[in-house]
């Protein structure tokens, strides 16, 4: 017999709140797929209430009085108490779903939500866990890790992009010191903050010495620039070397694997010494 699962829900409006519980004790609370639920109005009541007693999965509300979502998120995530917590952030705007999952959720829906859709999600996240086996979401620094970024984020924002109409590039960069004695985790932290430049755009630990920028509504020529400026601050940087800058665009592609464009384009870079856009160079 499966053991009971826990779900909290936080929501500053308490029809969200019944709503929710009537779905998830309608849909559950039968058969050997029980689950109990309980509620916050806030980040703060929700952390108390998930140290008292820790969920299984947390539906959470970005914006909230007293804290939001994002904060208590972050705040959850760096407790290795809740690792194997599920979160789904619930938001209004389309523009926070990067903000929500770099803050550590798992997965996020629009609202107002289609009921039927979360719970789908719900029981994805409560009953299927072991088969679906741990992602991690990211490395350090709210840097994505790639198989997170690749399973979990990067088909929806392609599909998104198609159904919107939406410019996406993918940018790759090669980076590495000039003292090759220089510690890795501290090269990175440098890398890290110098590629750092929309809050909207998800950073991803690509591989040694290679990150990658999803550019979310940013077309082919605002990508170059993007990656001229990369150049720029790599060279006012008295321990960092030239980079290697490989771009995917969704828009000029034959296909949508922005992944093997992006990577074919890098590689082509790192022979060139030139930033090179969907395998051509950019003189």
């Amino acid at each position: 017999m499966l053991r009971e699962k826990s779900v909290l829900i936080v929501d500053d409006e308490e029809g969200v709140r019944q709503t929710l519980k009537r779905g998830i004790h309608r849909q559950f609370n039968k058969g050997s797929k029980r689950v109990s639920i309980s509620e916050a109005a806030n980040g703060e009541e929700a952390i108390t209430l998930a140290n008292n007693f820790p969920p299984d999965l947390i539906l959470m509300d970005i914006r909230m009085p007293v804290m939001d979502g994002l904060k208590a998120c972050s705040i959850l995530r760096n407790d290795s108490k809740f690792a194997s917590t599920m979160i789904i952030m619930l938001t209004c705007e389309i523009t926070e779903e990067s903000a929500g999952l770099l803050s550590g959720a798992d997965d996020y829906i629009i609202k107002p939500f289609d009921i039927k859709t979360l719970l789908i999600r719900i029981e994805k996240s409560l009953f299927k866990q072991g088969a679906m086996g741990t992602v991690s979401y990211a490395e350090s620094d709210g840097v994505l890790s790639k198989n997170y970024f690749v399973e979990s984020w990067l088909s929806y924002e392609v599909a998104r992009a198609k159904r919107y109409q939406h410019s996406l590039s993918l940018l790759l960069v090669k980076i590495d010191s000039i003292d090759a004695k220089q510690m890795t985790k501290s090269r990175d932290l440098e890398v890290i903050k110098l590629l750092k430049c929309r809050a909207s755009d998800p950073l991803i630990k690509w591989g040694e010495k290679t990150f990658a920028i999803l550019l979310i509504e940013t077309c082919a020529d605002d990508a170059v620039l993007l990656a001229k400026r990369i150049i720029w601050l790599t060279q006012n940087s008295p321990n960092l070397l030239p980079p290697s800058l490989g771009i995917a665009n969704l828009e000029d592609t034959l296909t949508d694997d922005l992944i093997i464009n992006a990577e074919y384009s890098l590689a082509a870079s790192v022979c060139t010494g030139e930033i090179v856009l969907n395998r051509l160079a950019i003189k």
